[in-house]
C-alpha cells in the first residue's frame, strides 16, 4: 500500500515517465508537469545497458526496448589509427537470450514510455513548470508557471540537469562543473563491421559508434577542450569533420559522411553530484537533477530510470513518505555516487591518455560489472 495519494512529477524525461508509469499504476494520483509545448527529444542513437533494461522491466517495457534497438554484447576500443586494441564484454544481465546492451533512437524510447505513462493514468501538462514551493508537515504548495496553484503529498523534481525543482528547493546545492569536453552527435549511415559499441582513443578525445536499428549508428565524440564551446550551428558539420581528422579506419571512413545536410549537435559536458539527503521533507530530486555523470559509461538514462524505480518500490512498500525517502537514499546514493565518479576519472584520462595508471578499458569493465549487481 502506498502513502500517497497524490504526486507531482516535474520533468516528462526518463526518469519521469518511468516513475509515472510505476506509481500510476499503483492507483497514485499521478500529475507530471513538462516545460517543452511539443515534448520533443533529440533525434540521435545512445546505448541502454543491460541493467537498465532489468530495471525497465519494473514497468513493462523491456521486451519493446529490444525489439525497438539493436542489440550487442561488446565495446571495441581502438586507437587513433583504428586498429582494434582489445573487447571488453558486457554483462548479460537479463539472460542469455536477451542481449548485453542495445542502441536504440531517443524517440524510440521515449514513445515507449510516455505510452507506458499515458496507459497507466499518468495525467500529463505540456509547457508547463513549477515558479513556487512551499512545504508543511504534509503536503507541498506548489505554484505552477502558469498561475495555477495546487497540494501534493510529494514533489519529484525529474527536470534534468539544469532543474527548476533543485533551483527552489536546494538552494545550497553545488553548481554545475563543466567537465572539460564537449559531446559531439550525428547519425550516420552503419557499416557491417559496426556490431558493437566502438570506442576510439585519441590524442584529442575520443570518438565511437553506437549502433542502432535500420543501418544507423550514433556517431559521437568526446572532444578535449580547454573552455566552454559557443559554435555556430551552420558551421558544425564542418567543425566536427576537422576535429575527427586525426582519426584513422572506420572512424575516417565514417568522418567521410559528414556532410553539410548532416544534423550536428554538440552539448558542453557539465557534471553534478548533489550531496546527500536528494530530498527536502517533501521534495525530491532524481536522475540528472541529483547526478549527472555524462556518457563515459553509457549509463546517465540507466541511473535515472533505476532511481525511479528505487523510489517507487521505497513508496509502495507501506511506510511513511519520510521513510520512504530515506529508504531511496540508500539504495540508491553509492551506485550514483561510483558511476559519476568513475565517468569523471574517464574524462580525465581521456584529456591525459599518459597519466599514471590511466586505464580506461579495465574501469569499463569494472564498473560494468558492479552495475550488473542488484539494485
Amino acid at each position: 500500500m502506498t502513502p500517497l495519494q497524490r504526486l507531482l512529477i516535474v520533468g516528462g524525461g526518463v526518469s519521469g515517465l518511468t516513475l509515472a508509469a510505476a506509481l500510476a499504476r499503483q492507483g497514485v494520483a499521478v500529475d507530471m508537469a513538462e516545460l517543452k509545448r511539443d515534448w520533443s527529444v533529440l533525434g540521435v542513437g545512445f546505448t541502454i545497458t543491460g541493467p537498465t533494461l532489468r530495471a525497465l522491466a519494473a514497468i513493462g517495457v523491456r521486451e519493446r526496448c529490444i525489439e525497438a534497438g539493436f542489440g550487442f554484447d561488446r565495446s571495441t576500443i581502438c586507437n587513433e589509427r583504428g586498429e582494434k586494441l582489445q573487447e571488453v564484454a558486457m554483462p548479460r544481465v537479463n539472460g542469455p537470450d536477451r542481449p548485453a546492451s542495445i542502441g536504440i533512437l531517443r524517440p524510440a524510447l521515449h514513445a515507449i514510455l510516455s505510452a507506458a505513462a499515458q496507459d497507466s493514468g499518468a495525467r500529463i501538462r505540456l509547457g508547463l513548470t513549477v515558479a513556487a514551493l512551499r512545504q508543511d508537515e504534509d503536503a507541498v504548495a506548489v505554484e505552477f508557471s502558469d498561475g495555477s496553484a495546487a497540494r501534493y503529498d510529494l514533489v519529484v523534481g525529474a527536470d534534468g540537469f539544469r532543474s527548476a525543482v533543485r533551483a527552489l528547493a536546494f538552494p545550497d546545492a553545488p553548481a554545475l562543473r563543466f567537465t572539460g569536453q564537449i559531446v559531439w552527435r550525428v547519425m550516420l549511415r552503419r557499416p557491417v563491421e559496426v556490431e558493437s559499441l566502438y570506442q576510439f582513443f585519441g590524442r584529442n578525445g575520443k570518438p565511437g559508434f553506437v549502433p542502432c536499428p535500420d543501418q544507423k549508428m550514433l556517431l559521437f565524440f568526446t572532444q578535449n577542450m580547454n573552455g566552454r564551446a559557443r559554435l555556430s550551428e551552420a558551421g558544425l558539420p564542418v567543425l566536427l569533420r576537422e576535429a575527427l581528422g586525426g582519426f584513422g579506419g572506420l572512424m575516417a571512413e565514417a568522418r567521410a559522411q559528414i556532410t553539410d545536410d548532416c544534423a550536428v549537435s554538440y552539448r558542453n559536458m557539465d557534471t553534478i553530484f548533489v550531496p546527500p539527503p536528494w530530498y527536502r521533507h517533501r521534495v525530491v530530486l532524481i536522475g540528472d537533477a541529483a547526478h549527472v555523470p555524462g556518457p563515459y559509461l553509457s549509463s546517465g538514462a540507466g541511473m535515472a530510470v533505476e532511481d525511479a524505480v528505487v523510489l517507487a518500490e521505497a513508496l509502495t512498500e507501506g511506510g511513511s513518505v519520510p521513510q520512504a525517502l530515506a529508504s531511496f537514499m540508500v539504495r540508491r546514493f553509492e551506485r550514483c555516487r561510483m558511476v559519476v565518479e568513475n565517468s569523471l576519472q574517464l574524462a580525465a584520462w581521456e584529456r591525459d591518455p599518459t597519466a599514471p595508471g590511466a586505464d580506461s578499458a579495465g574501469l569499463m569493465a569494472r564498473s560494468w560489472a558492479a552495475l550488473a549487481q542488484p539494485i
